[in-house]
């Protein structure tokens, strides 16, 4: 700590009840050198052995900063509480009292605004100096601002209309990869047709036979191959659009949550499942 500020700090502790003892200055020194290195109960308790020693009601202020720190906003209430007790007249009387509206609000209707919050590596304030509290103690008085996760018992399934869509356009591209492959398969079978036509071979036997006998079942052949390969090729287009689809929306859903959902309850008869929206 700087000489600067302990000389300053040891200035108001002499102002308040004449000049401090070589122990009491040596405990404020050991709990400032904690609260600096951030173990907020050391601090404490160095300051509340310094206030053993005098009973000077300057370290009970810190001994409150201390515990707010470490989280204990119901020990530094009773700590600032018992420090207007002892300094009434102290010039820090109206900062104290807003730290302790802070900690013990009355119950009443509008509450005191929160004080902004000082990082943790602050050092504790001068008597009649406004002092913001520490992160820790924030979390501690008004709990956490971060919502909690939402369970599964919270009335939503866990689908919402982006994976469903993600899943459905998943499952068209699947239906129709099986359809494009069931008529590329056909295509090439009437393929395999049309060049044994095209040899004069009958289909069954293998053995020669004239063009006039094979000109029918050739032109039908070649006819239903480029249909099913035309089909094919649609196909395995829906297919791709399908999942390009899919890959759109399955994105869109791991980006962050969403309120629309999608429930999955019984009709009241108790028969079918019915899904329903929610946006």
């Amino acid at each position: 700590m700087a000489p600067l500020t302990v000389l300053t700090l040891l200035v108001s502790l002499a102002a308040a009840r004449g000049a401090p003892s070589a122990e009491e200055q040596r405990l404020f020194a050991e709990g400032m050198a904690a609260w600096n290195a951030g173990d907020a109960r050391a601090a404490e308790r160095a300051w509340t052995k310094g206030y053993g020693v005098g009973h000077d009601p300057a370290f009970l202020v810190r001994v409150g900063e201390a515990e707010e720190r470490a989280g204990a906003p119901a020990e530094a209430a009773e700590t600032y509480r018992r420090y207007l007790r002892e300094a009434p007249d102290a010039s820090d009387r109206a900062d104290v009292e807003q730290r302790l509206a802070r900690l013990a609000p009355p119950p009443a209707s509008a509450a005191p605004a929160p004080a902004p919050t000082a990082s943790s590596g602050e050092a504790p304030h001068e008597f009649g100096a406004a002092t913001e509290p520490s992160a820790a103690a924030t979390r501690a008085v008004v709990g956490d601002a971060e919502p909690p996760p939402r369970s599964a018992g919270d009335g939503g399934s866990g689908w919402n209309r982006l994976n469903v869509t993600a899943m459905s356009a998943a499952a068209a591209s699947v239906l129709l990869l099986g359809t494009a492959a069931f008529f590329g398969a056909e295509a090439a079978s009437k393929e395999g047709d049309v060049n044994r036509l095209q040899s004069f071979r009958d289909q069954t036997t293998g053995a020669p036979v004239p063009y006039s006998t094979v000109a029918r079942q050739y032109d039908s052949a070649l006819a239903d191959g480029r249909r099913d390969a035309h089909d094919a090729r649609l196909a395995l287009l829906g297919a791709a659009g399908a999942a390009a689809v899919s890959i759109v929306f399955f994105v869109l859903d791991a980006r962050g949550p969403h309120d629309g959902a999608v429930a999955f309850s019984p009709t009241p008869s108790g028969g079918a499942v019915t899904a329903a929206w929610r946006f």
